[in-house]
């Protein structure tokens, strides 16, 4: 293997594969990643749940395919000047040579055959997405992940395909996400939990087309996604297995009072509020007679709150939130104007924008004494 590139080319596609290489892979070989010279440079890295592929355009004066440690290489590229690089591979001593300007450096290589195979890909049924939209699914969801490994079904989002529209849902059992966007026809009806590691990355590619490329198979999802260089990837992900909760028994069907909310002011005066308080302890929220309090108060510490006015003037509402939880659901929110659905102060509270019907954050109150 013999190539020529450029010192950024190369390493902006290597910090991208290696996102996924684990600090503590449970093998040696998980800490590499695979080069292989062919018409292009393609990248192959892997953590055994999550595979990437990235193919870069370069100059091939040689073909063939090396394992290199990929933190030890990224240290050697971060430390060259933006300039040509030419990656040789000396088969006689195993070693890849890396040289820029004046520097060089040899790097021994680790095992090829025991590098895991790339999964294969059944693109029979391959649906397409703006991938601006489909980003745009993520982040209205990526919140409500749950980090909990022992109910590892909700570290994942619950995505289901229709014949023109998908959904996805998140809920780590205290809040949950949902959103729904129309698409292309599809032939295929599915729902799958795609694990939030993987969309994580779909969310750091840069792309230079509308089109995302998903294709669902029965263990594996994988996304074809090109960015504005020609850069071509291609992200597997096994799916996660198990029962995801029956999220729409948890959505409120009758909502008694509805609360519309500067989404600014809201947002400002939880941020406000909530400064005293370093353990995400509840904010209280009275809504009555035009008008909205705000107030946090800690023993240890004292006491805050505020008032506001806006367009409600039902009965009184007392009701109290995990202040994080609260503030992430109004960021995830357009528009101008938030409306705050409730149904009893104990059940869970619905937050979705003034104009769009596609997505609501729900969010589950805190008991108050």
């Amino acid at each position: 293997m013999k190539i020529d590139t450029t010192k950024n080319h190369l390493l902006d596609a290597i910090l991208f594969a290696s996102r996924i290489i684990s600090s503590k892979p449970t093998n040696y070989i998980l800490n590499g990643i695979m080069l292989e010279a062919n018409k292009n440079l393609t990248i192959y890295s892997t953590d055994l749940e999550i595979n990437i592929k990235t193919e870069i355009q370069v100059s091939v004066k040689e073909k063939g395919k090396v394992v290199v440690p990929s933190k030890i290489l990224l240290n050697i590229l971060k430390n060259f000047p933006e300039s040509k690089i030419e990656l040789a591979l000396n088969q006689e001593k195993n070693q890849l040579t890396i040289t820029c300007q004046k520097a060089v450096f040899t790097l021994n290589l680790l095992p090829l055959e025991e590098f895991p195979q790339y999964p294969k890909i059944d693109t029979d049924n391959t649906l397409h997405i703006q991938m601006e939209k489909f980003k745009d699914l993520i982040l209205k969801t990526q919140k409500s992940i749950s980090t909990d490994e022992g109910r590892i079904v909700l570290t994942g989002v619950l995505c289901s395909i229709y014949q023109d529209r998908i959904t996805m849902v998140s809920t780590d059992s205290y809040r949950l996400s949902f959103i729904e966007e129309k698409i292309q026809s599809s032939e295929n009806e599915q729902s799958v939990v795609i694990p939030g590691k993987a969309l994580d990355n779909i969310l750091k590619t840069e792309s230079g087309t509308n089109q995302l490329k998903i294709n669902i198979e029965p263990n594996q999802v994988s996304f074809g996604i090109e960015d504005k260089k020609g850069q071509k990837t291609t992200i597997t992900s096994r799916l996660l297995s198990g029962k995801f909760p029956n999220y729409e028994q948890l959505i409120p069907k009758n909502i008694k009072h509805e609360i519309l909310i500067d989404k600014a002011k809201l947002l400002e005066v939880v941020r406000r509020i909530s400064s005293i308080s370093q353990e995400n302890l509840p904010i209280k929220i009275k809504a009555g007679a035009g008008k909205i309090n705000v107030s946090m108060d800690i023993k240890e510490i004292g006491s805050s709150s505020e008032e506001f006015d806006v367009a409600y003037g039902e009965e009184e509402i007392d009701i109290a939130f995990n202040p994080h939880f609260l503030l992430e659901g109004i960021h995830t929110i357009d528009g101008k104007n938030i409306i705050l659905g409730i149904e009893e102060t104990l059940k869970p509270v619905l937050l979705k924008p003034e104009d769009e019907k596609n997505y609501f954050y729900l969010l589950m109150p805190i008991r108050i004494t």
